[in-house]
């Protein structure tokens, strides 16, 4: 029942619980209080991950068997929507252990904690996308198909919601759903659920799913309640929803297990809430630094000569003859300068008398790793040529027309794109 996952995963199970959640119950209301509901959730979703300046969400859960508590979490998410920066504190209860992790984001990287090791790993990767990072669940291309699922899935529960106004402007839907209401469907879903993960559908008895304190119910699986309660302030944004359900089933040896799940999610400091960067000083800190692939940003790298062999197939030999040179002299954002030759050795003046020499600006396509150039042949003819950085690697690839890869001079000389940096 770990919630390992970090930011997107924290916001999706507040938003998505609140979408989730609320939408069982928001579907069977009146078709007023229906209307009110959707309208609300769809607000509050487009003003989360797009017109907020900032806010928190809290988030609790909460599994109990037979009236004990054996996993619980606790999650506090600060954003800051203007900055693109967030925070999350996540403690989480399984069992006798206790864990605690920590992430914070911004648009210069990651760093995520946990105290297991207290290890701070800080990941410095420049975000150059100025948007929030969160997407809105109902601009999906998705979400129209799902709704309709959800409109036949919950069919006429159409009365087991109350919508109600409150004096301050506020709105409550609330709503519960007993044994004999919920469908069969659903119940199918759930008892297949649990059996392919700890049950006999599973593959893997070893799994850590299965070494979990999760009770391994594989019989008599019923979703044996339903309730729920969202609250809706007076501009139309969801401020908390509280969601509890009770799952009976019996284990392999008979024992019957009545597992209670709780959620609350709830949000607050709307555009007050402050997401300060943690201060590392005196912290065991491991840091990974990621470039940024979106621009050449060490062009000092790639710039240099680059060489290949230029050979011979000869009494059962590969014999060299002489090499293909690539010089990088300047690379933008927006291209890649140099020049091209060919150098033979003594003996082989035939292949050095139609030797290709030329300079080329080559600009870069969509991927910045890739250019191309034009360029003039001794015919005074254009042809047009590529070249491709190698990532990471002092290495380039480098083709113009009639200089294929495997191609040859004079049906004898062969060699390939792949140029190697000549290294000191």
């Amino acid at each position: 029942m770990k919630m390992k996952k970090k930011t997107a995963m924290i916001v999706s199970l507040a938003v998505g619980t609140l979408m989730f959640t609320t939408t069982a119950f928001a579907e069977v209301v009146s078709k007023s209080g229906y209307d009110q509901a959707k309208e609300a959730m769809k607000n509050s979703a487009d003003s989360y991950t797009s017109k907020l300046s900032s806010y928190t969400v809290d988030v609790s859960f909460a599994l109990k068997d037979n009236g004990n508590v054996i996993s619980s979490q606790n999650s506090v998410n600060k954003y800051d929507l203007k900055k693109l920066s967030c925070e999350n504190i996540t403690n989480t209860v399984e069992g006798k252990e206790k864990n605690e992790g920590f992430y914070y984001r911004d648009k210069e990287g990651y760093i995520n904690y946990n105290n297991k090791d207290g290890v701070y790993r800080v990941t410095e990767q420049k975000i150059n996308d100025d948007k929030f990072w969160i997407n809105n669940p109902f601009k999906q291309k998705e979400a129209g198909d799902l709704e309709k699922i959800a409109d036949a899935f919950i069919g006429n529960l159409k009365d087991s919601v109350v919508a109600s106004d409150n004096a301050d402007g506020s709105k409550e839907f609330s709503g519960s759903l007993s044994e004999a209401q919920i469908p069969a469907l659903a119940n199918a879903i759930v008892s297949y659920q649990l059996k392919r993960r700890f049950g006999f559908y599973s593959n893997n008895q070893n799994n850590s799913d299965n070494k979990s304190i999760m009770p391994k119910i594989t019989q008599d699986i019923f979703v044996k309640d339903l309730k729920g309660k969202m609250t809706v302030d007076k501009n139309g944004l969801v401020q908390n929803v509280l969601g509890t359900g009770v799952l009976y089933g019996k284990d392999d040896s008979g024992k019957e297990h009545s597992l209670t799940f709780e959620v609350l999610a709830k949000s607050y400091d709307i555009n007050k809430t402050v997401v300060n960067k943690p201060d590392l000083n005196g912290k065991k800190v491991e840091k990974t630094v990621i470039e940024d692939r979106s621009k050449v940003s060490n062009p000092e790298l790639y710039t240099g000569t680059y060489k290949n062999n230029i050979f011979l197939k000869k009494d059962g030999k590969f014999k060299k003859i002489g090499e293909r040179i690539v010089n990088i002299d300047k690379i933008t954002d927006k291209n890649i300068s140099g020049s091209y030759s060919e150098e033979y050795l003594k003996g082989y003046e035939e292949y050095a008398s139609k030797a290709k020499s030329f300079k080329f600006n080559a600009e870069f396509e969509k991927n910045i790793y890739n250019a191309t150039f034009s360029y003039t042949n001794p015919e005074g003819k254009s042809l047009k040529g590529n070249i491709g950085i190698n990532y990471g690697f002092p290495r380039l690839y480098f083709d113009f027309d009639n200089s294929r890869s495997g191609a040859s001079v004079d049906g004898n000389a062969i060699f390939d794109g792949e140029f190697n940096k000549v290294i000191d």
